[in-house]
């Protein structure tokens, strides 16, 4: 079997390993099957690059945002600035792989028959299409927090805060990322002496 090299750190850890938590476990079990097999393969491998043994609800929520910030990039990049519909049928024009159009149709099948929309799912997705952000995203939580550091060094500290985020694997910026990324990287008296709080 082919493994795509992931160009993100991978610990060495084995996938029996790593365990999944009963609320994540019934969190996919609630996903549609079309997705399911993705979900748990995915969620591995980002286990993997992070070190993570377990997989909780909220370390899954952590990368279905980073997959819809991911997702709302390629929108971006097709020419949308909100999320619709047009959307799905746009991106398969322009992808060659017969699975992965396969999976939009299984997607648009689904969010057809869906009876309310999902109005916590569709405001995340219109703040992800608001980042402008080239490389990583950043959440709007995150970028609010970032407008507190100084202005003279606020670049320079967004450059080492991504830098950071991509050794440790991660694809998007949040405000617990930052703070994690604050209390790591710049000691206590230098955070006090700039006014950036913890």
């Amino acid at each position: 079997m082919f493994f795509k090299r992931s160009k993100y750190m991978t610990v060495d850890i084995k996938d029996e390993e790593i365990v999944w938590t009963d609320d994540a476990l019934k969190r996919v079990e609630n996903a549609p099957d079309f997705v399911k097999p993705g979900i748990r393969k995915l969620m591995v491998k980002r286990a993997k690059e992070r070190g993570k043994k377990i997989i909780d609800s909220e370390f899954l929520t952590e990368i279905r945002n980073e997959s819809m910030m991911l997702a709302s990039k390629r929108m971006k990049k097709i020419g949308f600035e909100e999320l619709k519909m047009d959307a799905f049928d746009k991106a398969k024009e322009k992808l060659r792989s017969a699975r992965k159009k396969d999976v939009i149709d299984n997607i648009k099948n689904f969010l057809s028959k869906r009876t309310s929309k999902n109005e916590v799912i569709i405001e995340k997705f219109s703040q992800y299409l608001e980042d402008d952000s080239q490389g990583l995203g950043w959440t709007k939580e995150a970028r609010e927090r970032m407008e507190k550091v100084p202005p003279f060094v606020r670049e320079m500290a967004k450059k080492t805060i991504e830098e950071q985020a991509k050794k440790k694997g991660y694809r998007m910026i949040t405000a617990e990322f930052l703070k994690e990324a604050f209390n790591e990287l710049i000691p206590s008296a230098a955070k006090n002496a700039i006014g950036i709080k913890s």
